[in-house]
């Protein structure tokens, strides 16, 4: 049986996260290409990923400049269909 989240932000949190790690995966943007796109160093990128309740807006504007699209779209969960 899957483990129920314990709050409704770590599932916001788990969002934002897929959404970062598939928007630079199909643009091929490795971690260090997204820490140079936040203006972070790979640490610090590191960190934020971990724990994603600690990126600035300004961080994640970037990413959603650089994926080209609205930062809102990070927060939104996507829908998946078998082909």
């Amino acid at each position: 049986m899957p483990r129920k989240l314990a709050k409704p932000e770590d599932k916001m949190k788990r969002q934002l996260i897929a959404n970062i790690q598939y928007e630079a995966e199909i643009r091929s943007i490795d971690r260090e290409g997204q820490a140079l796109v936040a203006h972070c160093s790979e640490g610090t990128y590191r960190k934020r990923i971990k724990d994603p309740g600690t990126f600035t807006v300004e961080e994640l504007s970037r990413l959603a400049n650089k994926f080209g699209i609205p930062i809102q779209n990070l927060f939104k969960a996507r829908v998946v269909c078998d082909e």
